[in-house]
């Protein structure tokens, strides 16, 4: 290979050591690499980068004096440069907030300093030279190889045409050559439209929205562009809502059915870890039908957002394919007795509490089903409870705890049990307003809370997640699945590893096993023995002589 057509590297980091194993330990040839500079520190660096442009790959430290590397790639993320290198950031272990950020500054990948070995380094600059090249040859399809007026019309049109897609005919003749070439382009491959919703469980309690706020949004679309990039195919990501991302992504023409699924499986798990890695957020994703013409994409866009919806019943943090709508229940007609349920309220009977709860324990019954698959079902209820106050002279501000309308709050807890919560905060509100001496004002504890309060009290006895649901008046699957979205972890196993932390505490007395076993709720010594092992790694009487010694 000709010099001129190897990748230029700079090596950036305060210790000459660590310059020098990059320089002696990495086969920069075998990699179409070259090293063409060294810097001592970031402002060395970018004084190089910045006069001479001739830096492809920048491996840089993160703390070195005058500017750090974090100070480095802000710096090269404003001055926006015609050819801004790739970076690799070099870190120790206490470093991941570092490089979490640098991410977001635009980074590609990290080597851990205490890996400085070709093992560890090589699968890193193989990663960041496919990128490189990914530069040169897809011009006619990669994002970043357009000027910033092409993109940026291009996103508008794109924006247009999924959220209202009339006169698209039109809309697309307006496109200027560089875009007409780029839709054309796409024809070669399928289309995927893919809707991102970022999660954040909220407190509803206290009225806040479930969305996450403004300033987590800040890098949210520069994570997921960064993310795709990794998937190594043509894509499109744009901010259609404020809280919503749309993905238009292009895969191979290929007759399998199990081929396409797999590589888009692949790829929006590897996004999903991206952006819970380094911005500590879940994201619920809608997957559209495959299409082949771009006429299609604001029907297709419509079916991947109304997907990626059904968090409101499943809870957040999951991937819809097309099929999870098959499973989609028929609304009912409201699971609510207003004319009875209204009428105990007024009078200060307290049994309506009890048509509330059983409506909504229903509801939560339903499953694959969105917000705005039921919303006339809560518009319903809210509508009965406005009544109820402007007959007592009252209305909403009496009740809320901010201006907003109550259907405006609603549309904003996008988690069904966040809405039940915030609805039953604001029924007892109500009644509490009616008749102040007779109702607590305050919100009754939640489900999952509840259940832990309970197993606690009773680990000790034989304890099923059927017997605990009976209990609770809820269902099974209700129970099991909203302890599962709380707590993370399934029931069985909060309920064992309850019980083995309390072994572990009684085998410091005299007790004997047995005896501990069935203390904790284990009615058979040898059943407890195994799962105590399983969990553990050692037996109970192994366990507890390494106690005795001290080497546990």
């Amino acid at each position: 290979m000709e010099m001129s057509s190897l990748f230029r590297v700079m090596i950036v980091d305060d210790e000459p050591l660590v310059r020098l194993a990059l320089s002696a330990v990495v086969p920069w040839n075998e990699l179409e690499c070259v090293v063409v500079a060294e810097a001592s520190d970031g402002q060395e660096a970018w004084n190089r980068i910045a006069n001479q442009q001739d830096v492809d790959l920048m491996i840089v430290d993160m703390h070195m004096p005058y500017m750090n590397g974090l100070s480095l790639l802000a710096k090269l993320q404003e001055e926006m440069l015609p050819n801004t290198p790739l970076c690799v950031v070099l870190s120790a272990f206490s470093d991941f907030d570092y490089v979490r950020k640098s991410f977001l500054y635009g980074a590609v990948d990290y080597i851990m300093k205490t890996d400085l070995d070709r093992e560890h380094i090589l699968p890193v600059i193989n990663r960041a030279v496919q990128q490189l090249k990914e530069r040169l040859s897809q011009q006619g399809l990669a994002q970043n190889h357009h000027d910033d007026r092409v993109l940026i019309e291009r996103e508008v049109w794109l924006r247009g045409l999924l959220r209202e897609s009339s006169s698209m005919e039109a809309s697309a003749a307006s496109l200027d050559a560089d875009s007409q070439i780029w839709l054309s382009s796409l024809s070669s491959y399928q289309q995927v439209i893919v809707s991102v919703l970022p999660d954040r469980m909220s407190q509803a309690a206290a009225g806040e929205a479930a969305e996450p706020q403004d300033q987590e949004l800040d890098h949210v679309a520069r994570v997921l562009k960064q993310g795709m990039k990794m998937g190594k195919v043509p894509f499109e990501c744009i901010q259609v809502r404020p809280h919503e991302y749309a993905i238009l992504l292009c895969i191979d023409i290929s007759p399998s059915y199990l081929n396409r699924r797999g590589s888009v499986m692949e790829m929006l798990d590897a996004l999903r870890n991206t952006v819970k890695n380094f911005l500590n957020m879940t994201l619920s994703i809608g997957i559209s039908d495959v299409c082949t013409d771009w006429r299609q994409w604001p029907t297709k866009y419509q079916q991947a957002r109304t997907l990626a919806h059904l968090r409101f019943s499943e809870g957040p943090g999951r991937v819809y394919y097309p099929e999870h709508a098959l499973g989609t229940e028929k609304i009912s007609p409201t699971p609510w007795n207003f004319p009875r349920m209204m009428q105990l309220m007024k009078t200060g009977d307290s049994q309506w509490r009890w048509y509330l709860d059983e409506g909504l324990r229903q509801l939560d019954d339903m499953s694959h089903v969105t917000l705005d698959s039921c919303s006339s079902l809560y518009d319903e209820l809210l509508w009965n409870l406005g009544v109820l106050l402007h007959a007592e002279g009252m209305n909403w501000t009496h009740v809320l705890d901010s201006q907003q309308k109550p259907y405006e709050a609603m549309e904003q807890l996008v988690f069904r049990e966040d809405l039940h919560d915030w609805l039953t905060k604001i029924a007892i509100r109500t009644a509490g307003l009616l008749h102040p001496g007779n109702v607590r004002v305050d919100i009754p504890q939640r489900l999952v809370e509840r259940v832990k309060q309970y197993v606690e009290q009773n680990y000790n006895k034989v304890i099923t997640l059927g017997q605990v649901s009976e209990w609770a008046k809820v269902t099974e699957s209700h129970l099991s699945k909203q302890f599962v979205k709380e707590t993370g972890e399934h029931f069985i196993e909060y309920v064992t590893k309850l019980r083995l932390s309390e072994a572990k505490r009684l085998m410091q007395s005299d007790m004997k096993m047995y005896e501990i076993a069935d203390q904790v709720g284990y009615e058979n010594p040898e059943h407890f023995s195994r799962v105590f092992k399983r969990y553990m790694g050692v037996s109970p009487q192994k366990y507890r002589d390494m106690l005795a010694n001290k080497t546990y």
